[in-house]
């Protein structure tokens, strides 16, 4: 039984090489200039050989996201019936093709390794009796760079994760080697290309975004990630109270500064909340985890002080 581990063994993944054609970095790169400020991603596939330890990734194939895929600054979600409908396409004509892993891309958020969710996921994945490979490949996009040689425009990772370990693997960059081999999918560039124009703006990454993501979904499951063109980056959601009633708060962020800063907002708070409101409304947060639990307790103080004896009384009894 495999434990969760949020490093990698060094080392060992000295046993595992990947080849890689130059093809499935450009459609990689190619996807993520397409999605600055939102993350993305798709499946690998291809073939692999085992000798002992000793196990050798070949990427033959970088099937696309798909119409339907979800994106947010701090998750994504792939179309997998369209990503399933291309694999048995694909394995129609190539019956050696296997669905060797995903990649996706940080690079937006500035984590520049595998977060704990991610962990999680692809320990589930190898180990689930459906999984026809002994391993899982993760490719991980974490850092765009200004240049004008298209291999270079950002900075990947490779880790490996085999059924039945407990430990995941970095792939040293001397056992990945880019090679000019071609590719089964895409076809040409013109299928994986999205046709939105490209932008040439750099953004700015936001290694916060990762970790509000995991604290807001584990403890404030109603809030939820939006992206405006006109306000940028925003959580909203309806935040509850100790006396059960509930407001509806937005969590902005404003990343114009080298340092990212969060205000927040209550929209038409009870006549107990204004004073607090207003006190809030003037405030700067480093996170938007951060604004959402000093907004709670200033909220719930002021309400437990405003409260009848009576319902003190039933408060305080229920935290017993």
């Amino acid at each position: 039984m495999w434990k969760r581990k949020d490093k990698v063994t060094p080392g060992l993944g000295a046993d595992i090489r990947i080849i890689m054609p130059t093809a499935a970095l450009t459609s990689i790169f190619d996807e993520c200039d397409s999605f600055d400020c939102d993350e993305t991603g798709g499946r690998l596939i291809g073939s692999y050989t085992t000798h002992g330890s000793k196990l050798t990734i070949n990427v033959s194939g970088i099937i696309e996201p798909g119409p339907q895929a979800r994106r947010t600054a701090v998750s994504f979600f792939q179309d997998g019936e369209y990503q399933e409908g291309i694999f048995r396409r694909i394995e129609s004509q190539h019956p050696e093709i296997e669905h060797l892993g995903n990649w996706h891309t940080h690079h937006v958020n500035g984590l520049s390794t595998l977060s704990g969710g991610d962990i999680d996921t692809y320990n589930r994945i190898v180990n689930h009796h459906n999984h026809n490979t002994p391993f899982f490949y993760a490719l991980l996009v974490t850092a765009r760079h200004k240049t004008s040689d298209s291999l270079r425009r950002y900075s990947v990772k490779h880790y490996v994760f085999r059924r039945g370990e407990s430990d995941f693997y970095e792939i040293p960059p001397q056992h990945v080697e880019i090679t000019n081999g071609s590719l089964v999918w895409p076809i040409s560039m013109r299928h994986f290309k999205n046709d939105r124009p490209q932008k040439t703006v750099t953004p700015r990454t936001h290694p916060e975004r990762v970790y509000d993501r995991d604290i807001i979904q584990e403890f404030y499951q109603g809030f939820r990630p939006f992206v405006s063109q006109e306000i940028g980056m925003y959580w909203r959601g309806l935040l509850e109270f100790l006396d059960g009633s509930k407001v509806e708060v937005v969590v902005l962020e404003d990343s114009s500064a080298d340092v990212a800063k969060y205000s927040i907002t209550l929209r038409e708070p009870p006549e107990a909340l204004h004073r607090v409101a207003d006190q809030l409304a003037q405030r700067n947060f480093p996170s938007a985890r951060a604004a959402l639990i000093t907004t709670e307790r200033m909220c719930n103080r002021a309400l437990y002080h405003q409260a009848p004896r009576s319902l003190k009384h039933e408060l305080q009894h229920k935290e017993r």
